[in-house]
């Protein structure tokens, strides 16, 4: 992905003028170099993250249960009793929260790592307009979006996000632990 020197948006590789401002895209260009300086852009508050936050666990929470539904409603329609059969004994099982905690995690690494490792926005950093981006300056991409977020287990338990959020405020570069080791820092555009 190539970034427009004019708006700093991203644009595809294969285009010389920015789809959103018209002026022509640096090749390659990275935030820092966009901005001339080495200076990153302010990094984003602690109330930016929240509230992209609670946005994609919102959606991911309502795409989790259609999910859930589509999967595991036929099997409370045959198995009413909410345990597995097998020939000469009965297992219990998870039935639909634990069916529903099983996609929403799946769904939740998957919505992350994916927004973050191409845009470095999901849907919720864009409406709070902040994005993550790599210490350097430079875009986000796979493997950094997937450590970060598969480190996000080490931040919920056991106070939903406690850790993370003493981790954002008391860090100069306001990182939680998988930023750290991602090397990453979440920053306002």
């Amino acid at each position: 992905m190539s970034y427009c020197a004019n708006c700093g948006k991203g644009a595809p590789a294969d285009t010389k003028f920015c789809p959103n401002c018209g002026a022509e895209v640096a090749l390659g260009a990275t935030i820092t170099a966009l901005l001339g300086s080495t200076q990153l852009p302010p990094l984003a508050d602690l109330g930016l993250r929240v509230v992209a936050g609670l946005i994609d666990h919102i959606i991911i929470a309502v795409i989790a249960v259609a999910v859930a539904v589509v999967m595991f409603l036929p099997m409370f329609m045959i198995n009413p009793y909410n345990v597995w059969m097998m020939p000469g004994f009965i297992i219990p099982h998870f039935g639909w929260f634990g069916g529903v905690f099983g996609v929403q995690f799946l769904l939740w690494l998957v919505y992350f790592t994916y927004f973050e490792g191409t845009s470095g926005q999901t849907i919720g950093k864009r409406f709070t307009r902040i994005r993550v981006a790599k210490e350097d300056g430079s875009r986000c991409n796979y493997s950094s979006a997937l450590v970060r977020n598969v480190l996000r287990i080490v931040d919920i338990p056991p106070l939903l996000y406690a850790l993370g959020i003493i981790s954002i405020v008391v860090t100069d570069k306001r990182q939680r632990l998988g930023d750290m080791l991602a090397k990453t820092i979440v920053i306002t555009i």
